[in-house]
């Protein structure tokens, strides 16, 4: 086993709270340190494990580690969309130097897929009323209140065919007059 530093306990603890794996940090004390670890020296730098002998300072900085690479994405340089778009460019270099055409017009796809709307063929073109919003792109909200405007609009539309059927059925009854009724006889 190797004796560490603190610099170098350190670097072990924050990559494990960075979920590194152990066999990674190995390999990356061997080639950087010249440093040969083994799999229970690691662990022992890692709270999650069951034989931790780091003590509550090396638990400390895990925690706080650990919180800030979950809480900070835009570390990562991947979630970056002009990380992504050079990486696609580099394997679409490297496919059509060595003349993939198939990796090469996947890369190509995907990169005009990162862009956003870039690729307009018939199965992805898609036209929509800009001014109707879909259901699946509304908050429940937005639901509730577009459903009763539609009730509201119904029910608005069946009063008003009600009432012209009122009418037409008036227009359509004999008129009768005052005379006509006074001239029925009665009945006892």
């Amino acid at each position: 086993m190797a004796d560490l530093t603190e610099a170098q306990k350190r670097e072990i603890v924050e990559a494990l709270a960075g979920f590194q794996s152990s066999s990674a940090i190995i390999t990356h004390f061997r080639s950087v340190h010249g440093l040969d670890l083994t799999h229970k020296q690691v662990g022992r730098y890692d709270p999650t494990r069951p034989y931790y002998e780091g003590g509550e300072r090396w638990r400390e900085i895990f925690e706080a580690h650990r919180k800030a690479y979950l809480e900070d994405v835009s570390a990562i340089p991947a979630a970056h969309k002009a990380y992504r778009l050079n990486m696609l460019q580099e394997g679409i270099d490297a496919a059509r130097a060595v003349k993939n055409w198939v990796v090469m017009a996947q890369l190509l796809k995907q990169a005009a897929e990162e862009v956003g709307g870039a690729l307009t063929n018939e199965r992805n073109l898609r036209v929509d009323d800009a001014r109707v919003k879909r259901a699946r792109d509304m908050t429940p909200e937005e639901r509730q209140a577009a459903l009763t405007e539609i009730i509201r609009r119904a029910l608005e539309e069946r009063k008003e065919q009600l009432a012209a059927k009122a009418r037409q059925v008036r227009l359509e009854a004999p008129q009768l007059s005052v005379a006509a009724v006074e001239s029925v006889p009665a009945v006892a």
